[in-house]
């Protein structure tokens, strides 16, 4: 089996999980990836969120008006008043910690074979592989 193949079963194997953990709470995985980005990066855009995870604008704005409508996300203006600041409402925060706590246990029983060292490296060497698809062009 080769790498690439191997990289795809492990995302799809660790998706459903992430996706069993956040059904548990009412909100799927997208949606607790955008809530966990505005977690760590209380103020970013939704065009933050587009650059960070390389998704569509549309997407990301269906996404953010969606935990907005469910009162978890909220907005406040920028300095630009056309730009809108994401922040966690205090339901959105509980929310958030919650699901990451299980996301965290998940993440450190996968792991938990590991060496702390090897996760770096596989990390590092990620981070190449990820640039290198970035920069193909067909």
């Amino acid at each position: 089996m080769d790498l690439f193949t191997m990289i795809y079963r492990f995302n799809k194997l660790y998706v459903l999980r992430l996706q069993e953990i956040c059904s548990a709470y009412g909100v799927t995985a997208v949606q607790w990836l955008v809530l966990h980005h505005v977690y760590n990066h209380e103020g970013c855009t939704s065009i933050d969120i587009v650059k960070e995870w390389s998704v569509e604008k549309p997407t990301v704005s269906s996404l953010v008006r969606k935990l907005n409508e469910q009162g978890l996300l909220q907005f406040t203006s920028g300095q630009d008043k056309r730009q809108k600041n994401l922040s966690l409402t205090d339901e959105g925060k509980t929310l958030c910690e919650k699901i990451t706590k299980q996301v965290i246990e998940l993440q450190l029983f996968v792991a938990d074979p590991l060496s702390e060292d090897k996760v770096k490296e596989w990390m590092e060497e990620l981070k190449i592989l990820e640039e290198r698809m970035k920069d193909y062009e067909r």
